[in-house]
């Protein structure tokens, strides 16, 4: 008998299998033949494992045989865990004991000793490596226990103590579903029935696991169901949502809130809301995944439209949301401006319980990680929440009911409770409601500066949003006097649809930026373009066609021109027409001249939300356009001083004796801006920024000179136009108009792009002169003080822009407008800073009209023709009325429809009002054909902040036999009282109010 020594491969040989099944190699040093027999291929694994030696006899017959000392514990580690479960019928708190032996054994024993109990576990299954690790119930106790942990393996005893502390019986509510990209990770078709897909699993599984529930992020996937499915399927989906195991949230899609107009955003809940209202589909919660925040009016827009609980999934990308906001303290009331309330759920995440679906061992962990973050943080609660469970269209995967079953039979809890959105806020208001924290302010909008990559679509979607509202306003009251038949409630969703897809957050594909004329790229980019194209196109047609609905109704005795004024309140101000051939208007007090926008006029005291009639002849009272000499343009208002780049370098306020413009600012007024670089650095992030990613070297770049072309409009104002180039920019043309008759200067930009995949941004700059100013901007529904009014973490380095922006200085306001380009920078271009703070020292404004920072989605580059208009206009205070006026009125135009003779028409021919508001702190921000039945239905704003009961006019041809209060999807609430043609309508403070009348 010979003795050898080898070295032991693995810890581990199966009881069951006996140690001489041990798995082992011979050493190098010994080389005889009935070693190597016996090794088989052990030589390969010589040097590969631990240096325990043990010893194999080799006998004469060559059989090997293993002598394998006894088991030792290596190791013992012992830990309180959040976990119960129940232990011959009685709630049991576990303790995780983890063992480490030497070499295998036949049998471990576990006991443990608290509070006078003793518990026992043997351990007779033991793994093949060593390692085994086991939980034991010991009692729950409302105080802190030591708990004595005893492991026997053996001979050899080990003891460790570990201090259980009391626990919270803790509910997971896990809200599944499925992230919703529309283009990002497929065509949109495929993605629609990847979702649509997930539905039919889902309701599969709803059979078969009477607990499972799937939500659907947005309405739009419920929409392509709906569409696309028939017969039993589409009955299921409907039993299986009022049986509360499907759940559809309530808004459309994943949408950029900054980018939404007010009415936009009142419409982004109405699909959802039609399914319930005509099949019973519960109407109770939202979802926003992936952006990271929200603009300040989104409780107030939910709240309004009868949502009472939302959850944002929020990705960190591009956004310094998560190091500031630390959950926003979530859960909380998320209070908007008029002091309505969403009980909001504010995610690290919008796949937060991915991996969910795998086993319960790999979700322990997670579990046990994210349990005690929330600890340490002093989260008070008993329950929290998991937004999601798949990410980018991914598809739903059957093991997810089958592992969260499996998880609830061997634990009490944590409890996971799969559920629909609104169940943990239901949960939680109900037990502490009232203690919830109270946020209030905006998020910013961070990944609404992507919109920039697309300039042209974006302003096509911008105006469209208008001009919808615009003509669904006409085509309703045309309606209510003698033209119903021209209201078409499913053409007019379109066009609303078109706009809301084109704000949703998925640009493109994942492969945009890298990948730019790839034919995913651009099949993806073809779909969202297009609904810009149409959105533009339908609202175009619908904005005519109303027009041309109320003007066949007015009397005329011979050819006049209709100017109508979709506002709610009386103006003077500029109308661009296209009038017939060799014809003018034939009125003293209306001058006009010919541009290339069509015939130029003002027109004096159009009523509100009316019209007033010109009449028209032969070529009456066309002015032209005077070429003067200078670098001035004046008007009463206005003296404007350009230099010889063609920037403004002075904006003097006659009535004010004020200059607008600040000397010392490093740009003019309207000067083109082009600054390159920025590759590889913070600016261009694909992460959370931080600050220690490198700091972008920028190379700003101006015009050097200007052609100037002065021009005087008689009875009019003066106009100048200006003709330059810039890098990356082979054409500029502007025209600069100072107005007579309105306090107010209007700028159009014509720029020709030349497209570069080179980092770029593109601005006009605006450096207003207020020294340490307030600035106030229009968000949808909001009015935004951007010093006082962001949360911590909300993006400071852009702002979204609705209709204006407000520079308030020690003895001047400035109103700003920009009808076409949403972005705007206060201070200062973009370069990356990922802002915490923003003091205002300056009055400057940078209207953010391109860039391609993105690393993916957004577009990587952009050329071609574009046109960027602003308008300014200034007065001695800040007036929030004011300048939402002026801004509301430079987005929507005075409208002229030609007509025939018409001495029948039922509508008088001198001006008429058809609806307005006689407090001057609330307009009318859309009115339309009620959903169901004829009836008006009109939308109020409060602009001041205070509580107002606004009295709206109809006139006489308009029926009004009864008024109702309404939330946003016409949800009656309470009657309102009319008297002499004028329904009362109480509305908060920078709230809403929907108005019925029939």
């Amino acid at each position: 008998m010979c003795r050898i020594n080898l070295l032991l491969m693995v810890l581990a040989s199966s009881p069951a299998m006996g140690a001489e099944r041990a798995v082992w190699q011979i050493g190098k040093s010994d080389r005889s033949y009935s070693e190597f027999a016996n090794a088989g291929n052990g030589e390969a694994y010589a040097t590969q494992f631990g240096p325990r030696p043990i010893a194999f006899e080799v006998g004469q017959s060559d059989v090997v045989r293993a002598i394998v000392p006894p088991a030792r514990i290596q190791s013992m580690t012992a830990r309180s865990t959040p976990f119960y479960a129940r232990r011959d019928g009685r709630l049991c708190r576990l303790v995780e004991v983890s063992l480490t032996l030497t070499t295998p054994a036949s049998e471990v024993l576990l006991q443990a000793e608290a509070a006078g109990q003793k518990i026992e576990v043997p351990i007779k299954q033991m793994p093949p490596f060593g390692s085994i690790s086991r939980e034991i119930g010991v009692p729950d106790l409302p105080d802190p226990v030591d708990v004595k942990i005893i492991a026997t393996v053996g001979a050899e005893k080990k003891t460790t103590t570990v201090r259980v502390m009391p626990e919270r019986k803790w509910r997971i509510f896990v809200a599944p579903s499925s992230h919703t990209d529309i283009g990002y990770t497929h065509l949109p078709a495929e993605c629609a029935e990847r979702h649509n897909k997930n539905i039919d699993v889902a309701m599969d599984l709803f059979r078969r696991f009477p607990d499972f529930r799937w939500n659907l992020e947005v309405a739009w996937q419920a929409e392509n169901y709906v569409n696309s499915r028939s017969g039993e399927r589409l009955a299921d989906f409907y039993r299986f949502t009022r049986e509360g195991k499907l759940g559809v949230q309530a808004l459309y899609c994943n949408v950029l809130t900054g980018l939404c107009s007010a009415e936009a955003a009142c419409r982004l809940t109405s699909f959802a809301h039609k399914l319930h209202r005509e099949h019973g589909v519960p109407y109770r919660s939202a979802m926003i995944s992936d952006v990271p925040t929200q603009e300040a009016s989104m409780p107030t827009i939910l709240s309004e439209a009868g949502i009472r609980y939302f959850s944002s999934g929020a990705n960190p990308v591009r956004a310094r949301t998560f190091r500031r906001m630390q959950l926003l303290q979530a859960p909380c009331w998320w209070e908007g401006p008029d002091g309505s309330r969403v009980l909001m759920m504010r995610m690290f995440g919008y796949g937060e319980a991915s991996g969910l679906d795998k086993s319960v061992d790999k979700a322990k962990e997670d579990v046990v990680t994210r349990l005690q973050d929330y600890k340490e943080r002093g989260y008070p609660y008993d329950a929290v929440f998991l937004h999601g469970t798949y990410l980018d269209n991914e598809l739903l995967d059957a093991r997810l009911a089958e592992v969260v079953k499996e998880w609830n039979d061997r634990y009490e809890f944590p409890k996971v409770v799969l559920s629909l959105n609104a169940e943990f806020g239901e949960y939680l208001e109900r037990r502490y409601g009232d203690k919830l924290p109270v946020l209030r302010g905006s998020g910013g909008t961070y990944w609404e500066d992507g919109a920039g990559s697309t300039a042209r679509e974006t302003a096509l979607c911008r105006n469209a949003q208008e001009a919808v509202a615009g003509g669904e306003k006409l085509l309703a009251l045309a309606g209510r006097i003698g033209r119903a038949e021209q209201y078409r409630p499913d053409e007019i969703y379109q066009v609303w649809r078109n706009c809301t897809l084109y704000n949703e957050h998925t640009w493109g594909a994942h492969c945009s930026i890298d990948q730019p004329e790839s034919e995913l790229t651009k099949a993806v980019w073809k779909v969202k373009a297009q609904y810009a194209i149409d959105a533009a196109e339908g609202a175009k047609a619908l904005l005519d066609k109303g027009a041309r609905a109320l003007a066949s109704l007015v009397r005329t005795d011979g050819p006049a021109l209709v100017v109508f004024n979709p506002m709610s309140w009386p103006r003077t101000d500029i109308l661009r027409v296209n009038l017939p051939e060799g014809m003018g208007v034939a009125e003293p007090d209306v001058q006009s001249y010919a541009s290339p926008d069509g015939t130029i006029m003002l027109v004096k005291d159009v009523p509100a939300c009316g019209y007033r009639v010109l009449k028209l002849a032969p070529q009456a009272n066309q002015v032209q356009p005077k070429p003067a000499e200078g670098t001035v343009i004046e008007s009463r208002f206005y003296r404007v001083q350009f230099d010889p780049a063609g920037g403004i370098s002075s904006i003097h306020d006659k009535e004010l004796d004020r200059e607008l413009v600040d000397a010392k600012a490093p740009h003019r007024l309207n000067e083109y801006l082009y600054v390159a670089g920025g590759n590889g650095s913070r600016l261009v992030c694909q992460e959370e920024p931080t600050d220690d990613m490198p700091v972008p070297k920028l190379r700003i770049s101006v015009p050097e000179k200007a052609t100037l072309h002065r021009a005087q409009l008689p009875g009019l104002g003066e106009m100048m136009r200006v003709e330059t180039a810039g890098t990356m920019a082979p054409k500029i043309t502007s025209r600069i108009i100072v107005w007579d008759a309105v306090k107010r200067i209007d700028i159009v930009n014509h720029l020709t792009k030349t497209l570069t995949y080179d980092k770029e941004g593109v601005y006009f700059a605006f450096p207003f002169e207020p020294k340490e100013p307030t600035i106030r901007y229009e968000a949808p529904a909001a009015i935004v003080n951007a010093n006082r009014d962001m949360l911590p973490g909300a993006c400071l380095d852009w702002f979204t822009v609705q209709h204006f922006v407000e520079v308030e200085g020690r003895d001047v306001a400035i109103a700003w407008a920009t009808p076409d380009a949403p972005l705007v920078c206060f201070q200062d271009v973009n370069r990356g800073k990922w802002q915490t703070k923003l003091p205002m020292t300056n009055g400057h404004l940078y209207a953010y009209l391109m860039n391609n920072y993105w690393f993916t989605n957004y577009a990587a580059g952009q050329g071609g023709d574009h046109t960027f208009r602003f308008a300014l206009t200034s007065r001695s205070k800040a007036d929030n009325v004011a300048s939402a006026r002026f801004g509301w009125a430079v987005s929507n135009p005075l409208i002229g429809v030609a007509v025939k003779p018409n001495p029948q028409g039922p509508s008088p021919e001198n001006a008429t009002s058809l609806v307005s508001i006689a407090e001057p702190n609330v307009i009318i921000i859309g009115a339309k054909q009620a959903d169901e039945g004829s009836a008006l239905v009109v939308r109020l704003w409060e602009l001041s902040g205070q509580p107002t009961t606004a009295h709206l006019r109809l006139d006489r041809r308009i029926p009004a036999s009864k008024a109702e209060a309404c939330n946003l999807v016409e949800e009656r609430q309470r009657p309102l009282e009319i008297r002499d043609g004028e329904v009362a309508v109480p509305i908060r403070g920078y709230g809403l109010a929907t108005v019925r009348v029939e």
